[in-house]
């Protein structure tokens, strides 16, 4: 009954709430039908497990009787009002959870060792906040300006004005929900947890930084020039595809996947490859040492 005593450790308690902590939201976020910020969600949650993964043998779980209690009254309120899916915010709840979960594992003191976790779950937080950034920007404009550019490139007869993309036998219209906000914020956030993941530089932190909704925002420019086109050919069941939630998540992959192509080989495989080196030079120094 060894596996019965080990169940009954506080570790595998906190271990459980955490699953249902995140087991809730993502429940809530799919019923919403929020699938964007879903699988936003999703990605946050594996990051923050690969992060607590790593360090799993050096944190100190040794929490007090306030921060516990605290802990407890946090998570409380956000079951309470989880009740109630209007009373569910897809941001914050998340983040108080994560916190509480905190302070009932480690206490206040103790928080930093969590800097990072809770970084990520306060960028559900701050989406709200992103998204008024972008829609500063005009997205839809700028997204209409280099997808006509794109097509005109490729020797299409097209014509853009303001937000609306014509072709000889059809246009579209460039509307906030297609201007790629979604997947620029996708894009960045990739970056920033690349970065906590991989620590890089401050010169390639500003690269990573710019580079990833950059990618993102074109990407989503080149969807837009493959709408336009079935618009004018006329292809009605392609265009909804594409234009839909299934052929918005094709190009966020492609997005995500080119932005983790150019990490490998720019970051991670240079990286690897110096610190194997570093270690075959030590061994062979040590072995140099010991036949002297």
């Amino acid at each position: 009954m060894d596996w019965l005593k080990q169940l009954q450790k506080p570790n595998y308690w906190l271990l459980g709430l955490a699953a249902a902590v995140v087991a809730l939201h993502l429940t809530l976020l799919d019923r919403s039908g929020e699938q964007n910020l879903l699988s936003l969600s999703i990605l946050l949650w594996l990051s923050i497990a690969s992060l607590l993964w790593d360090k799993r043998e050096d944190l100190k779980l040794e929490s007090g009787i306030f921060s516990s209690l605290l802990g407890i009254i946090l998570l409380a309120i956000v079951l309470a009002r989880s009740l109630s899916p209007a009373g569910y915010h897809f941001g914050v709840a998340p983040f108080l959870s994560g916190l509480a979960l905190c302070l009932m594992a480690s206490g206040v003191k103790q928080l930093h060792q969590y800097w990072k976790e809770i970084f990520i779950l306060s960028l559900l937080a701050f989406y709200p906040l992103f998204t008024a950034i972008l829609k500063v920007i005009d997205l839809p404009l700028l997204t209409a300006k280099v997808a006509s550019f794109n097509l005109w490139l490729a020797g299409f007869d097209v014509h853009q004005e303001g937000v609306i993309i014509t072709l000889p036998t059809g246009k579209v219209e460039v509307l906030e929900a297609c201007a790629g906000l979604e997947i620029t914020i996708l894009m960045f956030v990739t970056a920033v947890l690349f970065l906590l993941l991989f620590p890089q530089k401050n010169k390639d932190k500003i690269i990573c930084l710019i580079l990833a909704p950059t990618l993102g925002f074109f990407i989503n420019s080149l969807r837009i020039c493959i709408l336009a086109l079935l618009v004018a050919e006329g292809d009605q069941e392609g265009f909804k595809y594409w234009h839909g939630e299934d052929g918005s998540f094709v190009f966020a992959l492609i997005s995500v996947f080119i932005f983790g192509l150019f990490c490998w080989f720019f970051y991670i495989r240079p990286s690897s490859a110096e610190n194997k080196s570093e270690t075959v030079l030590k061994e062979v120094l040590q072995g140099e040492q010991k036949h002297d």
